[in-house]
């Protein structure tokens, strides 16, 4: 995969792939930009012409990690980016009008992901079929981005070795459910842009997953958004059913509200973020959880980028709060290759055993910790 179309271009392409609008996206967001080619054709390449691509990503890192019962040394992969494989075919249908397929598939370093996953598609990690048509909006069904609080949340975009990933996951407890950035089974649509403006929709269906013993609408969710060469605004509102589990001898689901806002502004020189999330369990004796998270991104010299992220979790009984930090460094040798740096640590309250990059975590208030040196490329 080629990744030489100029930065603007790019981000305007990677924010409409993804649900965003893009109104005047003359000189916005350019540390977003750099890092944009690991999203792959289906997020970043919007033409209306025909076209068929293998693409992927290959990351691998060295780390240390301490958790305060446990410390040692780690070679993995997947710190900045989830490796990853994927196929994407484009048939224009007019001028007007395409229509898309994208299968992508995550992979470990020793490859065993490919054993398992390939067996259906609902486990893939992107699974979907698009009518995309300039005049009316984008229609989708498989396993999609659906409505949930977009990657940009986070300024290391919700990735396996971030903080963000897990302190924004859901509060422990009976009925609870986690939302997939990329719901199986879901039919989204999202309108065009009216002056920088556009709306989103999705259901998800339980066809043939842990939930297919319960109701056929496994959950449904809206958004909202706004983008120009300033801002960025996002709000979203999802209701989906936990998968069936027993209460008193009676199987039931759980419904699980996701609220979420998100604000992005570009000062020139660095981009901040904001964002809001809250996941509320229809059930007494789960808590809920809300999370705020606060980035900061900027590009340094020709190509790279650096990053800041502070995470802050609360949950609503006991002492199961926890507070994550990263700061990161990304050095471009190419513009689809870079080396990385990462410093991360979560802070967990007594009762709190939040981890996160697969750092051991041995008992409740032990705080992970994290340093990493790693490389990914993308094709």
């Amino acid at each position: 995969m080629s990744h030489t179309p100029a930065c603007n271009s790019v981000l305007a392409a990677l924010l409409l792939g993804l649900g965003f609008p893009v109104a005047g996206l003359a000189e916005g967001f350019p540390s977003i930009a750099r890092v944009a080619s690991g999203f792959g054709y289906y997020n970043i390449d919007k033409g209306y012409d025909d076209k068929l691509k293998v693409y992927g990503t290959v990351d691998a890192f060295a780390n240390y990690q301490d958790s305060g019962h446990y410390s040692g040394f780690k070679v993995a992969g997947g710190a900045a980016w989830t490796n990853k494989l994927g196929l994407y075919m484009r048939k224009a249908l007019d001028p007007d009008t395409v229509l898309e397929v994208d299968v992508e598939e995550g992979f470990n370093l020793n490859g065993q992901a490919f054993d398992e996953h390939w067996k259906q598609v609902g486990t893939l990690r992107l699974a979907v079929a698009a009518l995309r048509s300039k005049t009316y909006g984008k229609l989708e069904f498989g396993k999609t981005y659906g409505m949930a609080t977009p990657t940009f949340a986070d300024p290391f975009l919700a990735t396996y070795g971030s903080p963000y990933t897990y302190l924004s996951g859901p509060p422990a407890g009976r009925g609870s459910y986690y939302l997939d950035m990329r719901p199986k089974h879901t039919l989204a649509y999202t309108t065009p842009k009216y002056a920088g403006w556009s709306l989103g929709s999705a259901l998800s269906f339980g066809l043939n997953d842990t939930a297919s013993s319960g109701k056929m609408l496994r959950g449904k969710g809206l958004s909202v958004q706004y983008g120009d060469a300033r801002w960025i605004w996002v709000g979203s509102f999802n209701d989906y059913l936990s998968d069936p589990w027993e209460d008193g001898g009676r199987q039931r689901q759980t419904h699980n509200y996701f609220k979420s806002a998100l604000a992005l502004y570009d000062f020139g020189p660095l981009a901040a973020s904001f964002n809001w999330q809250r996941q509320d369990v229809d059930y007494s004796e789960t808590p809920s959880m809300t999370a705020w998270t606060l980035g900061i991104s900027a590009p340094v010299g020709k190509a790279d980028v650096a990053r800041l992220s502070l995470i802050k979790r609360d949950i609503d009984a006991g002492d199961k709060d926890a507070f994550g930090m990263m700061l990161g460094y990304d050095h471009f040798l190419r513009p689809n290759w870079a080396v990385y740096a990462r410093v991360a640590l979560i802070d967990n309250r007594p009762e709190s055993s939040v981890s996160y990059a697969g750092i051991p975590v041995e008992q409740a208030g032990d705080n992970p910790q994290n340093v990493a040196i790693g490389m990914y490329y993308h094709f």
